[in-house]
């Protein structure tokens, strides 16, 4: 029998799809690079020759998703007219679409908050991520740097809070929207 012969790409892809699957299966904490490798049908050298650690798998990972996300996200709150139109359609499309991605659902693990907090919310990259998305949301408005940053910390905060914690309350479609309306637009400086 031969073997199959695959191009890097669809090697570090399997092992990026085995780190998610052993994630689902045991939980973050409980993961190691040996399953990793396992999973994905690969020596643990193999896995190294791509990735630093398990970590820097799942990083990857959910970078890789982020894009595709993230030209999603762009596409959709495009038809908008206002910067608080955007906002609101971006955190609605976000809380309603993110759950449902093989790789983005990682954000809202509790075990995985740490290192998104230590690689993605805290770092330059991560911030860099933040203020292009909100330059884009807030196209027609003159902010400074500062004032952006900000309300992109601030929606990312409570985004991910929203996403993690269950509230006492379920909230249909229409009456989450009705409460970003409430308390995100204005806290953000907004309106629809």
């Amino acid at each position: 029998m031969k073997a199959v012969k695959t191009t890097p790409q669809e090697t570090q892809g399997r092992i990026v799809d085995a780190a998610i699957a052993c994630v689902k299966r045991w939980g973050i904490q409980k993961v190691t690079l040996n399953d990793i490798a396992k999973e994905a049908g690969v020596t643990r050298p193999t896995v190294y020759s791509y990735f630093k650690s398990r970590d820097d798998v799942l990083r990857y990972a959910m970078l890789q998703s982020a894009y595709v996300f993230g030209d999603k996200l762009l596409k959709h709150i495009g038809k908008f007219k206002t910067p608080g139109q955007r906002v609101l359609e971006a955190f609605l499309f976000t809380l309603k679409r993110l759950p449902k991605e093989p790789y983005l659902v990682l954000i809202i693990d509790a075990d995985f908050s740490q290192i998104l907090n230590q690689h993605a919310l805290s770092t330059e990259e991560g911030q860099t991520v933040l203020r292009s998305l909100f330059s884009t949301l807030l196209v027609d408005m003159t902010l400074e740097t500062a004032v952006i940053d900000e309300m992109a910390e601030f929606s990312a905060r409570l985004l991910l809070s929203l996403l993690a914690v269950e509230g006492r309350v379920q909230r249909s479609d229409a009456e989450m929207r009705a409460f970003l309306v409430r308390r995100l637009l204005p806290a953000l400086g907004l309106s629809e």
